[in-house]
């Protein structure tokens, strides 16, 4: 018996002569039942543990592979579905460390669309979005190395971090983005050749710990915002003496 559940029957009789049984012999047949009984729900929660084991294992990886979904989606932006501003402060962070230990170029691009602000009063914010999937979607297609990040900084602003990237290969992927963007064709009656248009900051540095991030960014910030000033449509690399400028 299991509490008050029957689990079994055990049956011993005599087979050569009828005779009563022993007082011992019936409490040696009542502990040999109690033993198989005890074995029995022995047996019976052993199974239940591995049944429950095996759930629990199935949930815990059910919960693994959604906590792992929850934080890729945490670093994704939602329309453009490439990293966000959180992760590209926390990817920035790693690589401006690992470039100033191994002391190799890092570079930033910072890039944004011309006339937005336009472009969304004449074709409404559902095409401004549109806009900004295929802008992601052809700056991505330009970056061919896998420690390449594209990220979408904020509102119709993108940036690039370029690892391991001097000056002249930096200002090349600017101009690759905003030849594949102008490729796009996206009609903009207020834009630049009534297509839709970029402008770029770039920077390069070889980071070093008494420099700050911040200063970096500024630096790629600062080329972009003269790159506006110079008529848009544009690169500009920041250096501490000069600016290198190149329009198309």
């Amino acid at each position: 018996m299991m509490g008050s559940k029957l689990w079994g029957l055990l049956c011993i009789h005599q087979c050569e002569n009828s005779r009563e049984w022993t007082p011992t012999e019936i409490r040696f047949v009542k502990q040999l039942a109690a033993q198989f009984s005890v074995a029995l729900e022995h047996s019976h929660l052993l199974a239940q543990t591995r049944s429950q084991t095996d759930e629990l294992g199935k949930t815990l990886d059910a919960l693994q592979e959604a906590n792992l979904k929850l934080e890729r989606l945490a670093r994704l932006d939602g329309l453009t579905q490439i990293p966000n501003r959180r992760y590209f402060d926390e990817f920035l962070d790693q690589e401006w460390r690992r470039m100033a230990r191994e002391k190799q170029f890092l570079s930033l691009i910072m890039f944004d669309v011309d006339y937005f602000k336009l472009y969304n009063d004449v074709y409404g914010h559902q095409e401004g979005d549109k806009c900004l999937i295929k802008i992601a979607h052809a700056a991505q297609g330009v970056l061919k190395c896998p420690a390449d990040l594209l990220a979408r900084y904020g509102g119709e602003e993108f940036a690039v971090i370029l690892s391991n990237t001097d000056q002249s290969r930096a200002c090349e992927v600017a101009t690759q983005i905003q030849s594949a963007i102008k490729a796009l064709c996206i009609p903009h009656s207020s834009g630049k050749e009534q297509i839709v248009t970029i402008s770029l900051g770039v920077a390069t540095q070889i980071p070093s710990f008494d420099r700050t991030l911040h200063a970096f960014i500024g630096e790629a910030d600062r080329s972009l915002y003269e790159a506006k000033q110079k008529g848009r449509d544009c690169w500009i690399h920041f250096s501490m003496n000069s600016q290198d400028v190149k329009s198309f």
